[in-house]
């Protein structure tokens, strides 16, 4: 039984250290191109943001037809949990900070604690409506109100006469 004994233990053994040797090595995984899932995600977006502000904005007496263009700040921002270690030794305070990061199936990745959308940068709003004052207020008020940016960064304009072709 002795011999038996050893054996076994040095199966188990080789296993552990296969199965350590295996869970070392990183396989290439397939991945579909951050960059190109985000640019999508960003057109996508602003098309929504416009969508939506022109079925708003056409509800307003007075707008007629229009077309509407936002502009943004920026992308989209991601915030990642960290761990900030703080150390005080002999008057001088250094900080160390370190994404968390957690083992998922298509390798390590940081935890996401929230995506912060981009801020509304400026709209303009052309409309047949556009020349008249009222018309022009109410565009503004509502743009302000939905978005919370200041009225000069709202431009609305009279849109040409379908028909007519100066240029």
């Amino acid at each position: 039984m002795r011999g038996f004994q050893k054996k076994f233990i040095i199966i188990v053994a080789a296993l552990g250290i296969f199965l350590i040797v295996i869970s070392e090595i990183n396989l290439p995984v397939k991945s579909t191109s951050n960059e190109k899932l985000d640019e999508n995600d960003y057109a996508a977006y602003v098309s929504s943001l416009s969508d939506e502000l022109n079925d708003i904005i056409s509800s307003i007496d007075g707008v007629g037809d229009c077309r509407v263009m936002i502009t943004l700040k920026n992308t989209k921002e991601k915030v990642f949990a960290e761990n900030t270690e703080k150390s005080d030794s002999s008057g001088s305070t250094s900080e160390n900070n370190e994404y968390v990061i957690y083992d998922s199936e298509n390798g390590d990745s940081p935890i996401l604690l929230k995506e912060n959308f981009p801020a509304i940068e400026g709209v303009a709003v052309v409309c047949s409506g556009g020349d008249n004052v009222l018309v022009k207020e109410k565009i503004i008020n509502c743009v302000c109100a939905l978005f919370n940016i200041s009225a000069n960064r709202v431009s609305v304009a009279k849109s040409n006469a379908k028909g007519d072709n100066n240029g």
